[in-house]
């Protein structure tokens, strides 16, 4: 009978033990998984440029759970922080290009942020800084400033020059140049020539022209370089005529170009994202580790 009871037992326990495994294994099939979302990566590319305007791309990856969140995109001004634009965009993949449009005359600070609902998960912010130095393709002009002469040829009241600018030029181009002696100390315009010039693609070309200063003082020689209506480049070199004061090379004022910030806002990723375990498998081993050690108990109790 003894022999009996204990098969009995035998078999209740492993009914105890699958029933505890089958629930333990249903209920982490109905556990909320933690929603996530993060920006990755950004980066910033110029897709357009006109006078006015220049197209820029934001390039986003994402790493999300799902894709029911939103892209919101607020610009504002760099300088006085006033929101100039804001626009949301439904995220429909793990890489989102977003274009905006932006005017050349101002920086701006743009916040890219991750949501749903109120709930912000993540956000990313840029500064975007001398757009007006972007110009468009019809402008543009791919040439290199190999050296500058300067060569005095004639001496009086004032100082008589001929400059000579070595450009090695990649394409074949038409440009007007504004050559300008400027005073350095008091930044008075002294003389000034106008000179256009074919410049041929695949080699050096020269440009010449005769400059007429007061002698005894220090200039900044401006070349500016003339397309289509519009400044395109700007050289500047110095002409020192002043015997007791020698102007250092560094002092002369240099081009700025665009430039795009990046700065990174983000909440910290939980270890729970940072390892992605699978829902309820802690949970699961609880349970399962749990009824283990009841049917044990009732079986000693039974023997």
């Amino acid at each position: 009978m003894e022999f009996r009871v204990s098969v009995l037992s035998g078999k209740g326990v492993a009914v105890i033990l699958t029933l505890i495994l089958t629930v333990a294994i249903s209920s982490s099939f109905f556990l909320p998984r933690e929603q996530f979302a993060f920006i990755d990566d950004l980066d910033v590319k110029v897709k357009d440029v006109e006078d006015d305007l220049v197209d820029l791309t934001f390039l986003i990856r994402l790493r999300c759970t799902e894709l029911n969140f939103t892209l919101k995109v607020s610009v504002y001004d760099l300088k006085t922080g006033i929101l100039l634009n804001e626009i949301e965009y439904p995220i429909y993949g793990r890489n989102m290009n977003v274009t905006m449009s932006f005017e050349k005359d101002r920086d701006y600070r743009v916040r890219i942020a991750v949501k749903r609902a109120d709930k912000t998960f993540d956000t990313r912010e840029v500064n975007l800084k001398y757009l007006n130095t972007l110009i468009p393709e019809r402008k543009k002009l791919k040439v290199i400033l190999k050296d500058v002469d300067f060569k005095v040829v004639g001496v009086d009241e004032r100082v008589d020059v001929t400059v000579r600018f070595y450009f090695d030029s990649l394409r074949d181009y038409d440009v007007k140049f504004h050559v300008k002696a400027v005073q350095f100390e008091s930044n008075v315009l002294t003389d000034e020539v106008w000179v256009g010039k074919r410049l041929e693609g695949g080699k050096t070309n020269v440009v010449e022209v005769n400059l007429s200063v007061v002698r005894e003082y220090n200039y900044l020689i401006k070349l500016e370089a003339w397309r289509n209506g519009s400044i395109v480049k700007v050289w500047r070199e110095v002409l020192n005529l002043a015997p007791k004061k020698v102007v250092p090379k560094e002092e002369v004022e240099e081009e700025v170009k665009f430039e795009v910030e990046k700065f990174l806002t983000r909440t910290p990723v939980p270890e729970t994202v940072k390892t992605y375990p699978t829902p309820g498998f802690e949970f699961l081993t609880l349970i399962a580790s749990g009824g283990v050690v009841i049917c044990l108990r009732i079986m000693l109790r039974r023997f």
